[in-house]
């Protein structure tokens, strides 16, 4: 009998130049998530087990017996990992389809600094690393801040429509109902003093917008919903991005700044409980006209309009919820590869 598990080549995720080599590391560094850039370039092979036959010869009982409980392991080993490997599969595509694809239109607000006005930043996963002399891993109290990692939507008329080439799901099963996460430039305040990595903060921030945005959605790019303005948390406000998060877990919205009123870096991730920060919206917040609820299984694209003046808004990436089933599969498989690769 023969076996053939085929496994895809290496892929390149990013749409942008972000972090785009370190784009699978968007996880905590702990053993279940380190290991998935490892297996994502492993090539096929091929398995070939002798059937076993009777025989009038019994000399080779022990022989037979210890070639076929190898032979036996074997194919368990195949199975095994060919499950797993159907997980892992999933993840290539799956991190493709979470971030904005494309620009379908972008307007430059009031008040944007100059440079920061390339609306292709917003593509691809939230930043992780800011690069150059005075960059450093990206946390929540050093949050991006490069005209390549961030656009300015500025205050009053600024605006950017987003395109995703997997549709974005309304799903209430998404962790705290949630369906898609927008990352900013908003940092937490350091109220210590201590700026070499023992800082602690008030709950206070030191960058982020404070204007009024309207967040709509649409499924076919023409016809827009809002949000329910009464249920949106402030766009590039709460939560600040940590770079070594999951971009796709989104914080528990019933988090205030209060919460993180004297938390250091270690006390923040605590309570982030392993996302990246952001800001969590879900569809089922979407409303027509006249204010009434509207039911959208899923929505394609997603709309930023600043209203008003404040503080000028900058927006770092889109990222979406993957759906409990999918995300189950992918690290299901994640995990049996990384206990396989225990047992070696």
């Amino acid at each position: 009998m023969v076996v053939l598990v085929v496994v895809a080549g290496a892929t390149d995720f990013s749409v942008k130049e972000k972090d785009e080599a370190s784009l699978m590391n968007c996880f905590h560094r702990d053993s279940l998530d380190a290991f998935i850039p490892r297996f994502a370039g492993i090539e096929g092979f091929l398995f070939q087990s002798s059937i076993s036959r009777w025989s009038l010869n019994s000399k080779p009982f022990r022989e037979n017996y210890s070639r076929n409980k190898i032979e036996r392991s074997a194919m368990k080993k195949v199975l095994f990992v060919s499950l797993a490997l159907a997980g892992v599969l999933f993840v290539p595509t799956l991190t493709r389809a979470q971030f904005a694809d494309s620009v379908v239109s972008y307007t430059e607000g009031s008040g944007v600094e100059s440079g920061y006005n390339d609306p292709t930043a917003v593509l691809g996963a939230p930043s992780q690393v800011t690069p150059g002399e005075y960059g450093g891993p990206v946390d929540p109290f050093d949050p991006p801040y490069l005209p390549s990692q961030i656009v300015g939507l500025g205050t009053n008329g600024g605006s950017i429509t987003l395109q995703f080439n997997a549709p974005i799901q309304n799903n209430p099963a998404n962790p705290f109902g949630l369906d898609f996460v927008i990352f900013g430039h908003a940092g937490f305040n350091i109220t210590n003093g201590d700026y070499s990595g023992g800082g602690i903060t008030d709950g206070s921030l030191f960058t982020g917008g404070t204007s009024d945005m309207r967040v709509s959605v649409s499924a076919d790019g023409t016809t827009f919903y809002t949000l329910n303005p009464l249920l949106t948390p402030v766009v590039d406000g709460l939560f600040p991005t940590d770079g070594s998060g999951n971009p796709f877990l989104p914080v528990n919205p019933i988090l205030t700044a209060a919460d993180f009123a004297g938390q250091g870096l270690a006390g923040i991730r605590a309570l982030y409980a392993g996302s990246a920060g952001g800001a969590g919206f879900s569809i089922a917040w979407a409303v027509n006209g006249s204010g009434q609820s509207v039911t959208l299984p899923s929505v394609d694209y997603v709309r930023l309009d600043v209203l008003n003046d404040g503080t000028p808004a900058y927006i770092d990436a889109i990222s979406v919820v993957p759906e409990p089933t999918t995300w189950t599969l992918a690290m299901a498989g994640a995990g049996l590869l990384w206990l396989q690769r225990r047992k070696k």
